[in-house]
């Protein structure tokens, strides 16, 4: 098994080749169509972080055996990171790749926000608030 952060620049576009070159990869209703928002299905991961049009999003996944090349050879999607499942300690290294390098740094931060914000602290104050650096992972990891 490999755990990696998956970077989707363009959802749509991948959610139209999918529809069109692997359809069960797309969670269906009832009726067969789509659901909306769009859902990829059929491997382990995380909730999906997107940039507010949706336009952009990430997840972090863990992929057996055929999903590996699955998703290496995925047109739209880049692998940001990944490391071999070891148990505690794999999202640290999946992380630590991310933050090494500029490339893929820029596209987690392109989608994740982890810029400090000031929200109000319900008594006429504010805080600072700074999101966690890591978005998600996958128990054990």
């Amino acid at each position: 098994m490999i755990d990696a952060i998956l970077y989707v620049p363009d959802f749509p576009a991948l959610v139209a080749h999918l529809d069109t070159h692997h359809p069960a990869m797309l969670a269906r209703d009832e009726s067969g169509a789509l659901v909306q928002p769009p859902v990829v299905v059929g491997f382990a991961r995380t909730p999906a972080v997107a940039t507010p049009d949706g336009a952009a999003l990430m997840v972090y996944a863990r992929l057996r055996g055929p999903e590996v090349e699955q998703w290496h050879g995925m047109p739209g999607v880049e692998v940001l990171a990944e490391a071999p499942f070891t148990g505690l300690g794999t999202a640290q290294a999946v992380y630590d790749q991310v933050f090494a390098d500029p490339d893929a740094l820029a596209a987690y931060d392109a989608v994740y926000d982890r810029t400090p914000r000031q929200v109000n602290d319900g008594e006429g104050g504010t805080l600072t608030v700074t999101p966690p650096a890591w978005f998600g992972l996958i128990a054990g990891a």
